[in-house]
């Protein structure tokens, strides 16, 4: 899977990472599809245009689902 998803940050930690939070939601020809992601990340990590990888992401949660045709 590949792609992105804009998230917000939920929390702000003493220890200088944050728990994000962000969803994603498509209505297509044939049903909806959406995705939810979570995880904690360290603020250093994050790059000047406010980009992170995944491969960065602590405790990462995601979850896809979808109806219609799409499911």
């Amino acid at each position: 899977m590949s792609g992105t998803v804009a998230v917000t940050i939920a929390e702000v930690r003493a220890n200088g990472t944050a728990l994000v939070k962000g969803e994603k939601r498509m209505l297509l020809s044939q049903g909806h599809e959406w995705i939810q992601f979570s995880g904690i990340v360290r603020l250093a990590d994050v790059s000047p245009d406010n980009r992170i990888q995944s491969t960065r992401v602590a405790d990462a949660r995601i979850e896809y689902a979808g109806n219609g045709a799409v499911d």
